[in-house]
């Protein structure tokens, strides 16, 4: 009898396995934390101008948030490429290095950069919720959306980028 039991519960649990992903030509839906974890590789790889997959996931506000992304790409990038702005832990942007910008300059940068996290804002929440967190447990879920969009900026960034840490320290890759 425990052998039977045994073999029920492993088909109950590799069905529920297979449930969690749904594939069609052109998309591939997983859910849950893994989803996250795809959606911020591709995202990122795309942003970055790397060969990515389709992302598995869109809704009104990632859709909002990847176009912001995307289009600020060209002005964030020789930013991040000469040290005025780095990374933070948590999958933003911030000013690095200001240098001796003016201060009409650094008003600039300064509105680049608060709409760069707002949209990051945006496409984190977004992202949760497309993958199925809400309620009481999407607090829990966006911070781990940040973090794995905060991996995925980092690990794909090139040599010389700068990321701030928790306790505020920099380092560069």
């Amino acid at each position: 009898m425990r052998r039977g039991t045994a073999l029920l519960v492993a088909a109950v649990v590799a069905l529920a396995g297979l449930t969690a992903c749904e594939t069609t030509p052109d998309r591939v839906f997983t859910y849950g934390a893994r989803g996250v974890e795809i959606q911020a590789e591709r995202f990122v790889a795309e942003v970055y101008g790397l060969p990515s997959d389709p992302l598995p996931y869109d809704n009104a506000d990632i859709y909002y948030a990847v176009g912001g992304i995307k289009s600020r790409w060209p002005s964030l990038k020789p930013l991040l490429d000469d040290g005025s702005v780095g990374l933070t832990e948590d999958g933003d942007v911030v000013i690095h290095d200001a240098g001796k910008r003016d201060a009409d300059d650094l008003r600039k940068l300064r509105t680049l950069i608060k709409a760069e996290n707002r949209d990051r804002f945006f496409l984190y929440r977004g992202m949760t919720a497309a993958a199925g967190w809400t309620g009481e447990e999407s607090g829990r879920m966006i911070e781990y959306t940040e973090d794995a969009f905060a991996k995925e900026w980092w690990k794909q960034a090139p040599k010389g980028w700068w990321m701030q840490d928790q306790q505020g320290r920099w380092q560069q890759k």
